[in-house]
């Protein structure tokens, strides 16, 4: 019998990319764990209509407590900790099949690339940029628990980690600067930082000072066409 894999999203509000991202690890799990913080905007329509999503609710200012919502609900022996706003390349749907029946890995991790401010730059200094790598999947264990208010880290891995060579695209600093610009007060505020840490700061141009590089790979194949769209290209 194949290894079960659960994906575990939290989302607010983030029916743009949601349902490119779910599309693009659909095959490769077995369920998807959502714990919505209350959307307003069709997020949790959209997780509804998805056959293998196991919808939850929390919106814990403490971010760790709704992935750990989500921890707690996963009953894979995999787990594929997700953002609404990651979409991965087809090659997914060969290499994770293959990774999850190896017995001797415990974490892999994959790459991905930053995003900035349009579809067409990122802040990756190289494919394999160290800055721009995370986990992919996690082999359950006893102790898995994820820490921390914002920023959040799984703790309780096991120690054989290996490289997955998958990449993924993260779409979250392509929204408005607006919208960045209030994650990041309410990132400060969590953090103990206060809200008053970035006063004085333009809201819309708040990612302007930003060293970016072209972004010269295609997008992942589930996305392609709607970028392409929303982009006004032919």
């Amino acid at each position: 019998m194949n290894p079960r894999v659960s994906a575990m999203y939290i989302v607010k509000n983030e029916r743009e990319y949601f349902p490119f991202s779910v599309k693009s690890i659909y095959n490769v799990v077995d369920e998807i764990i959502v714990v919505d913080g209350y959307s307003t905007d069709g997020t949790v329509e959209i997780a509804r209509s998805i056959d293998k999503v196991r919808l939850f609710f929390c919106d814990s200012e403490d971010y760790s407590v709704n992935r750990n919502l989500a921890l707690e609900k996963a009953t894979g022996d995999w787990l594929m900790p997700m953002d609404a706003d990651m979409v991965f390349y087809d090659d997914i749907n060969i290499v994770v099949p293959r990774l999850i029946r190896n017995p001797d890995v415990d974490v892999y991790t994959c790459w991905f690339y930053h995003l900035m401010k349009d579809y067409f730059h990122v802040q990756n200094t190289s494919d394999r940029d160290p800055l721009y790598i995370r986990n992919l999947l996690v082999r359950r264990t006893p102790n898995l628990r994820w820490v921390g208010a914002v920023h959040e880290k799984l703790e309780g891995t096991g120690p054989r980690v290996l490289d997955s060579g998958l990449f993924f695209v993260h779409y979250g600093y392509v929204k408005p600067q607006r919208e960045v610009f209030q994650r990041w007060v309410k990132y400060a505020r969590l953090e103990g930082r206060g809200e008053d840490a970035y006063a004085g700061v333009n809201p819309d141009t708040i990612l302007d000072d930003r060293p970016l590089r072209p972004f010269t790979k295609p997008h992942p194949e589930v996305i392609r066409e709607y970028i392409r769209r929303k982009a006004g290209l032919p």
